[in-house]
């Protein structure tokens, strides 16, 4: 992979752009004092680095109906490349995991599981989670509010 310096405009685009990745590209010019052709070329160069990886809407899940949200602590009976790799394969599969860290400490995984109730949670735990049979342990903590919530990176 190439090495790339950010510099302080590239910095200013990544910061707004993910504060608000609907700027037109001269909205996005006139924050960070460039002229529009520079700023555009910028922009596609950050995106062919991979420093941005896709634009998304942040979508409100309690108004979707998917506002009971718990953090599932997943430990293994025993771990590998094989188990870890047929465990990844079938969360990308449920819906209701919205993000998986495989972490250190206590537990092997960090799910966020976003459902309508806690009867869906425990029908998701019940027929998906707790069906596969590497599964050990599983400890769920449920948000009671959620008193920060920031997609972005800091700058």
């Amino acid at each position: 992979m190439t090495t790339y310096e950010l510099d302080e405009a590239d910095l200013k685009i990544l910061k707004f752009l993910q504060e608000n990745c609907r700027l037109t590209t001269k909205e996005l010019a006139q924050k960070v004092h460039l002229s529009v052709t520079p700023v555009f070329e910028r922009q596609r160069r950050l995106e062919r680095m991979g420093f941005i990886r896709n634009y998304v809407a942040v979508l409100d899940a309690e108004r979707l109906g998917r506002g009971f949200v718990v953090f599932c602590s997943v430990s293994m009976k025993q771990i590998n490349h094989d188990i870890a790799q047929r465990f990844a394969e079938l969360l990308a599969s449920w819906n209701e995991v919205t993000e998986c860290y495989n972490i250190s400490g206590d537990c092997d995984y960090m799910l966020k599981v976003c459902v309508s109730s806690m009867q869906q949670y425990q029908q998701f735990v019940l027929d998906k989670l707790g069906q596969f049979e590497y599964v050990a342990h599983i400890r769920s903590t449920f948000v009671m509010d959620t008193l920060k919530l920031s997609y972005g990176i800091p700058f």
